[in-house]
């Protein structure tokens, strides 16, 4: 059975009060390995308070760290990466939760965009992290918020994991405009712990045997916990294998209580030698770290 533990040094990324687009919280990170350091693609919420929620959350925006260690923050650029400026809706007040890969050597951004109109998936794309040009909006008919996509494509075509609530879905395209092959991968289940919903946790990464897809799941407590499932490798429309528990839960004080009490959410896993590092947001507050081998995640 896989089971994270977490690392000693967490949390592992803070607000900067001296940053007003940080200075509140930084949380759910998408994580990506180049040139041998982990870059991670985190939500910040600072002073400015969003219009769409009656400003009970700061506007949000994506910001840039890097570690050559996986833990410790070597780097860390004082702007952010991918703001709310450029996105279709005029009055888009959030960029949030993004899930990065690279595809085709271009390195791709899923995230949500908030606004007075209903949460939606958006994209961008960059050359080496820092420069991203948003691409619109994924899938605009659906109202969701948590997407990703696969780190490789299929028979040519992109898979995008997203969430339609509550279930996780799966579909397919040729371009990232036209989707089809458009299905429930997971279903919620009434009493357990992914029972109000679930969906794509970190972008998923490849093993020998199988997809390993670590997801999140919400229960009637409004508590997250994260879990894995395994895909199959050469048809990542079908689980081969599911995880009943859950390989994380809120158990420390700083995912116990923050902006948003009982909550561990990731977006983004790095594989570092034998051991794989999941990323994840703890209260909406603080990023924390926590690991498993490598093997724990073999069939």
């Amino acid at each position: 059975m896989v089971r994270l533990t977490r690392h000693p040094k967490n949390p592992v990324l803070l607000p900067v009060p001296e940053h007003p687009w940080e200075s509140k919280h930084v949380s759910n990170a998408g994580i990506i390995v180049k040139d041998g350091k982990v870059h991670i693609l985190y939500r910040a919420g600072g002073d400015e308070m969003k219009p769409c929620t009656n400003h009970t959350w700061p506007v949000s925006r994506i910001g840039l760290a890097v570690s050559r260690d996986g833990v410790t923050i070597d780097e860390r650029l004082p702007e952010p990466v991918i703001g709310v400026q450029g996105e279709p809706h005029p009055l888009t007040d959030g960029a949030e939760d993004a899930r990065v890969c690279q595809i085709d050597g271009v390195y791709y951004a899923v995230y949500c965009t908030t606004s007075e109109i209903p949460e939606v998936l958006s994209y961008s794309t960059s050359n080496d992290l820092v420069r991203w040009e948003k691409q619109g909006v994924l899938m605009p008919d659906f109202s969701q918020r948590t997407g990703g996509l696969l780190p490789e494509k299929v028979d040519g075509e992109f898979v995008l994991f997203h969430r339609i609530l509550p279930h996780m879905w799966i579909s397919k395209s040729p371009d990232l405009k036209t989707f089809h092959s458009t299905q429930i991968l997971m279903e919620t289940r009434w009493g357990h712990w992914t029972e109000v919903k679930m969906g794509i946790g970190a972008t998923p990464f490849r093993t020998d045997q199988a997809w390993v897809v670590i997801i999140h799941g919400k229960d009637r407590h409004r508590k997250y916990r994260l879990g894995v499932i395994w895909l199959d490798p050469d048809d990542p429309f079908r689980v081969i294998k599911v995880q009943d528990e859950p390989i994380l839960e809120p158990e420390a004080e700083y995912e116990r209580t923050g902006f948003v009490d009982n909550v561990v959410y990731t977006c983004g896993a790095a594989v570092l030698g034998g051991e794989v590092y999941v990323y994840y947001g703890c209260g909406d507050q603080c990023l924390a770290v926590a690991t498993a081998p490598l093997g724990d995640f073999r069939l």
